[in-house]
């Protein structure tokens, strides 16, 4: 290549490198121009999004005060009004119950789950003095308390479950005791009625007249509904003499076990007595007794508790010796199931 071509193409090399700077200067000036045109329009804007965030977090503290102000509003109106709705709304039957605090637990529910609990336990709270008073005006009338299920609330903490529990479990009681105290008042009407006729008639005399089986259940409600005004207050001397002539009634046959000698022929007969039912009818009176005594909300008196607790005791020694009699066999398997008396008298230690 002769020297005159070799300079030609240095010249063009040197020349395109300066085109090259040249261009880049150029947009690197263009760049900087841009920037200094379009830079106070982008601070402006930075500005007022800094002006705006500032005025939405004060917003935001603004609420958050509010929604404070809110709560404690709602609770001064659970505290007052709703008890006072709940007192003006009963005041023809029974006197209003003074306010009560939430459980730490349920305070932390939503309002309509707190306010229910109110509710519940205002009712709860009015039954209790209405039972203080001895069930006044009860007997003729059907007011009786309102009960719902609780086993479905929707709670944030499922724990808080135990608290309408409780309640719901009260208020059946208080239920089941009125409409026993009336059933008892009804017995008592009638053998009123038939002295009056000078017809002699003791308490519950109809159901000990029915075929067996059927009158060893009727005696069983009779016993619960004695129990029941037992607890009520409400004719405390009929209902401890219905305990005991029933509840000699009930034992009787385990007693006959007993009384018969060895060699006597009615003893085939007396085997055919369906043991099984007695066992599951004497747990039934004995959970019901031992729910009556250990029940909070029903205040018994002196007389009311050792009546049930000798009750309770009698049923639980006539168990274990209808046991003792089941596992000599002397009674028919099919008339008693001894393991599943068994299981009675385990769980009741």
């Amino acid at each position: 290549m002769s020297k005159k071509s070799k300079l030609w193409g240095l010249s063009t090399l040197i020349a395109a490198l300066i085109a090259i700077f040249m261009f880049l200067f150029n947009v690197w000036g263009i760049r900087d121009k841009a920037w200094h045109l379009i830079k106070p329009e982008l601070i402006a804007q930075n500005t007022e999004l800094k002006t705006e965030n500032q005025r939405l977090k004060r917003k935001i503290v603004h609420l958050k005060n509010q929604n404070r102000r809110m709560k404690t509003a709602l609770d001064v109106y659970e505290d007052n009004f709703i008890a006072l709705k709940d007192a003006s709304g009963n005041c023809d039957r029974m006197q209003s119950m003074p306010s009560f605090d939430l459980p730490a637990d349920l305070a932390k529910e939503r309002i309509e789950i707190r306010q229910l609990y109110r509710q519940m336990r205002g009712e709860k709270n009015r039954w209790d003095q209405y039972q203080q008073n001895k069930y006044e005006n009860i007997l003729e009338s059907t007011v009786e308390p309102e009960v719902f299920g609780s086993q479905n609330l929707n709670l944030e903490d499922e724990e808080n479950l135990k608290y309408f529990l409780e309640l719901e479990s009260a208020l059946k009681l208080h239920k089941r005791l009125i409409r026993d105290v009336r059933v008892f008042h009804d017995e008592i009407k009638f053998q009123k009625k038939q002295v009056h006729a000078r017809q002699p008639y003791e308490l519950y005399d109809l159901k000990f007249k029915l075929a067996p089986f059927t009158r060893e259940s009727a005696l069983v409600d009779a016993l619960q509904q004695a129990m029941s005004a037992l607890s009520a207050g409400i004719y405390e001397q009929e209902a401890v003499e219905v305990l005991d002539r029933i509840g000699y009634e009930f034992t009787r046959p385990i007693q006959q076990l007993y009384e018969l000698p060895e060699d006597n022929t009615e003893t085939s007969l007396l085997s055919k007595y369906n043991y099984n039912f007695y066992a599951l009818f004497s747990k039934k009176l004995m959970d019901y007794s031992d729910s009556l005594a250990r029940q909070s909300a029903i205040t018994l008196g002196p007389s009311a508790f050792g009546e049930l607790d000798y009750f309770n005791r009698e049923l639980s020694e006539s168990l274990y010796d209808l046991y003792r009699v089941g596992q000599d066999e002397a009674i028919d398997p099919g008339y008693l199931d001894v393991d599943e008396l068994e299981q009675i008298l385990n769980a009741s230690d």
